[in-house]
């Protein structure tokens, strides 16, 4: 696998003419033995344990930073992070503040990073069967964090995770028709308390226009992508094209690595989110909150070559496979 993964750099760097791919492609080798060790280290049942407990430590201090801004607290600090400046309110940090109420991203950059860190910890937990409550907490408290992801990862857990899915029918019809109750409401009764309140709260991104969701940024970046890309974009990348790379916002849906950087680099993540689909159906939905959920994480977030986030994506894979083997193919029947 390591072999593959910086063949694939080199041929990508000869053909675009750019270090780029080889370092890429390097460096995902590089988090395919890290997260081997961190997913070792995982396994323990005592080093998972503190994880999660700092995970919702984490998500108790959104909690509370949240009621703060609320009551009228003020940033204690402000940061640069990045591009982003990010403020400090009492024991969370944000950037997004949203009226009196912020989306807190803890000592993440941005609340989406921050429920994919959770998520993955909650992944760890369901996969193995292990601390139960204290994961249920934390998947509750992912909806706190005002990202979409989070709210996906909760969804997606009530009906597909090792602790929910013997009632698997009950739960899916709880879903879609509580989710059904809120879009039929957000276009008959607009502006009703409960609408307004969970827009605010996500940033207006389920705010419905036309029939659409106006907010869903990744599906402007996609139809975006098809609208720019071109053969030159395909073969070496926008980073080495031309200067559409600078131009446009192509960063967090599934063919952003395609368009900065071409199809050859872009091959390992597709092919990984081919696998996990695979894999769910192999196993007969044995652990699907964390094969469906990685997918949906990376089709959101795809992270696999940034060192720090490859080397927790990794480790994931990592689970999965070695989990696949201790549990069979075994199809369940919900009930």
């Amino acid at each position: 696998m390591i072999f593959v993964l910086v063949l694939t750099g080199v041929v990508a760097s000869m053909i675009s003419m750019s270090m780029s791919q080889l370092l890429m492609g390097t460096s995902l080798a590089v988090a395919v033995l890290i997260g081997r060790q961190l997913f070792r280290s995982l396994s323990r049942p005592y080093v998972l344990r503190i994880v999660s407990w700092f995970a919702l430590v984490l998500l108790v201090g959104g909690l509370v930073g949240i009621v703060y801004v609320k009551a009228g607290g003020t940033p204690l600090l402000e940061l640069q992070a990045g591009y982003r400046t990010t403020y400090l309110y009492l024991t969370t940090f944000s950037f997004a503040f949203i009226g009196d109420i912020i989306r807190p991203s803890a000592i993440f950059d941005e609340p989406g990073a921050f429920a994919m860190f959770v998520a993955i910890v909650t992944m760890f937990n369901d996969t193995f069967r292990q601390n139960q409550k204290l994961n249920h907490a934390l998947v509750l408290l992912l909806i706190f964090t005002g990202s979409l992801a989070g709210l996906a990862m909760a969804a997606l857990y009530f009906v597909a995770s090792n602790a929910t899915r013997v009632h698997l029918k009950r739960n899916i019809v709880l879903v879609v028709a509580l989710f059904a109750s809120f879009f039929t409401m957000s276009l008959l009764a607009p502006t009703n308390p409960i609408s307004l309140s969970f827009d605010t709260f996500y940033s207006d991104r389920l705010v419905i226009e036309d029939g659409t969701i106006a907010g869903d940024n990744r599906s402007n970046q996609v139809d975006e992508f098809f609208e720019v890309v071109d053969d030159q974009i395909l073969l070496v990348g926008a980073k080495n094209a031309n200067t559409y790379y600078d131009v446009h916002d192509q960063s967090s849906h599934p063919f952003s690595i395609l368009f900065g950087y071409g199809l050859i680099i872009w091959l390992p993540y597709a092919t990984l989110l081919i696998w996990l689909l695979f894999l769910t159906f192999q196993n007969g939905f044995n652990n699907a909150y964390t094969s469906i959920g990685l997918f949906l994480l990376l089709l959101q977030r795809p992270y696999l070559y940034h060192m720090s986030w490859s080397i927790l994506i990794v480790a994931t894979v990592w689970l999965l496979c070695t989990v696949a083997r201790q549990y069979p193919n075994k199809a369940f029947s919900a009930r």
